[in-house]
């Protein structure tokens, strides 16, 4: 149910009369100082028409009118202390001038009035036709139009009134019923920016365009969603905050856009308009915010960028800040500080993001390439709201096409850094010089082992070089590596796929055997770690002749824990070394003892 007003139509009965400046110009050939004289006269009567009033003609309704945006075809004025009463604007219509084709006023304050002078044609006779108003955002839009009994209505729209009782349609934009015949008055106010593109639509091509609008805007919403389920998996999984800031960004995006067409106000805020009014300045803050907290997670400014670094920090505050003044109730204010903070926002991001680049990561080319995507949708939207560009397939998707684009592109950086996250996990468990796994990759597989709870345990082995110190002495320390990467090699392939071969520390080794392996298994793998050992290296035309010395525990018989386990078979490991070397020994006793 709409909020309508009634006045009588004798305090709006002013005649619009049509001002043209007819011009004769007779054609003197015969006398030039005639000619001359006709032509300042020309350039007179042309400035007259320049200046003198102006009214926009009467508009034809018909079919092929349908889907076109006509404010170029309005009249226009700006009232701008806002104040003056609807009666007397609408009495005193020689104010009006063509509107040409000006659809948003930006961030200009006033209420802006536009006046439809139309007539039907023949066959469009008590066809339904409607008035679409098409803002990205709106505070407050009323209609003036005859009733009727031919008395002008008020009927009250736009974000400051619920959504049933600001619509005649359950459409997203704002669709009014389009009388027999004219004039139809618009007033659009909105201290944040009004934007009031106004297009004509016959029912059947209405229905058509919400449909195909519907499907193109859902299409969008689900591929957002997508994306933040798919990252928000990976953000549980590899505990990365960056994920978690992504997915943040884009559903504050998603809401945001949501807001932007329509369905915020059609779907969760149908009776809190006060909530929609707030939209505009809270969910752009809101993205702007989590954007902020994934650019210093994703690059990692607090390292490589300190300075950037805190400038985000004091960005993200006044996001905060310019939140809390429009909850409190401010509404201008706010929204002039977002726009504001936009500039230099966009600039410090495009320079992290530079920076980056060329400190190497690889990252920072697909964050680029995103961030520019949407700087274009954004250009698009800003210029619609400010009236120079008028509502289209192509600037009415741009926006949200441009920003899932980005947000697409900002997942393909992210899985290029699963890679990353990849290849440093698999580092941080390999020893960097022979390729072998290390104490922690070690630790790790011992644990494994332990929980198995295997009736019979398993064994560790520790091998401990012979004679590698001279290697080291005569040949220098890199001679001795491309020893130790030789007989790595050879150790592991003494053992099985589900055995462990770990480097520990210089020239000592851990073998960690799976508890499928039986006792003969474990001796034949030992004897095998004494041969491989004692058969001669050779690196650069010199042969090198090495021994190992192997200490061999059981779990749980000399240890439950690896540190004690360890320190078993390096006391057995010892024994060895004081028979000579060459050989190995078992642990003695067990834990008890």
């Amino acid at each position: 149910m709409q909020n309508k007003l009634v006045i009588f139509p004798r305090l709006i009965q002013t005649q619009l009369a049509s001002r043209r400046t007819m011009l004769r110009v007779i054609s003197c050939s015969a006398c030039a100082p005639g000619y001359l004289f006709c032509l300042p006269l020309l350039l007179l009567a042309l400035l007259l028409m320049r200046i003198a009033p102006a009214h926009a003609d009467e508009l034809l309704i018909e079919r092929g009118l349908s889907g076109a945006v006509i404010n170029k075809r309005m009249a226009a004025v700006t009232d701008v202390t806002a104040r003056t009463p609807w009666p007397q604007m609408l009495a005193e219509s020689q104010r009006f001038t063509p509107a040409s084709g000006r659809s948003g006023a930006g961030l200009e304050s006033g209420a802006h009035w536009l006046k439809l002078d139309f007539h039907r044609a023949e066959a469009e006779r008590g066809t339904p036709w409607w008035l679409v108003v098409e803002p990205l955002n709106l505070y407050d839009l009323r209609l003036y139009r005859r009733n009727a009994h031919g008395e002008f209505e008020e009927l009250v729209s736009g974000e400051r009134v619920s959504f049933a009782a600001g619509r005649e349609r359950e459409w997203r934009q704002y669709a009014f019923t389009l009388p027999e015949h004219g004039p139809v008055y618009l007033r659009a106010y909105d201290p944040g920016g009004a934007s009031f593109p106004v297009a004509l639509w016959h029912q059947d091509d209405l229905e058509h365009h919400e449909r195909l609008g519907e499907l193109l805007l859902g299409s969008i919403y689900g591929a957002l969603l997508a994306m933040c389920f798919y990252n928000f998996f990976l953000a549980l999984s590899l505990r990365d905050p960056a994920y978690g800031w992504y997915v943040a960004t884009t559903l504050a995006l998603g809401v945001f856009l949501t807001y932007l067409h329509g369905h915020a106000a059609q779907w969760w805020w149908r009776d809190w308009p006060q909530w929609v009014a707030m939209g505009r300045v809270v969910l752009p803050s809101l993205w702007g915010l989590a954007l902020a907290g994934f650019i210093m997670s994703f690059f990692r400014t607090r390292i490589y960028l300190p300075g950037a670094h805190r400038l985000l920090q004091v960005i993200v505050l006044s996001y905060l800040f310019i939140i809390a003044m429009r909850l409190a109730g401010a509404h201008a204010l706010p929204s002039l500080m977002l726009t504001i903070q936009s500039l230099p926002a966009v600039g410090l991001v495009f320079y992290i993001a530079i920076r980056r680049w060329h400190q190497g990561m690889v990252g920072a080319r697909y964050f680029l390439s995103a961030y520019g995507i949407v700087m274009v949708g954004t250009v698009i939207f800003l210029l619609r709201i400010c009236g120079l560009l008028m509502p289209s397939p192509l600037t009415e998707l741009a926006m949200p096409v441009t920003a899932t684009l980005e947000s697409l592109v900002f997942s393909l950086a992210l899985a290029g850094r699963i890679k990353n996250l990849r290849h440093a996990s698999e580092v941080a468990f390999i020893d960097e010089l022979t390729g072998l796994p290390n104490r922690r990759a070690l630790e790790q597989r011992f644990k494994l082992y332990a929980d198995s709870k295997a009736d019979q345990g398993f064994s560790l082995l520790t091998v401990d070089l012979d004679k590698f110190k001279p290697v080291n002495d005569l040949w220098g320390h890199a001679e001795g590596d491309q020893v130790l990467r030789a007989l790595a090699q050879r150790m592991q392939s003494c053992v099985r796929h589900e055995d462990l071969v770990a480097r520990v520390g210089g020239d000592e080794f851990v073998v960690l055997l799976s508890p499928s392996a039986s006792k003969g298994m474990v001796s034949t793998v030992v004897n095998r770690l004494l041969e491989v050992t004692r058969a001669p290296v050779h690196i650069s035309g010199r042969s090198h002749s090495l021994s190992a010395s192997v200490g061999l525990a059981h779990y749980p018989n000399h240890g439950c824990s690896l540190a004690e386990l360890s320190r078993h078979a390096d006391m057995a490991m010892y024994e060895a070394k004081r028979a000579g070397g060459d050989t190995w020994r078992a642990a003695t006793g067990t834990i008890r003892n």
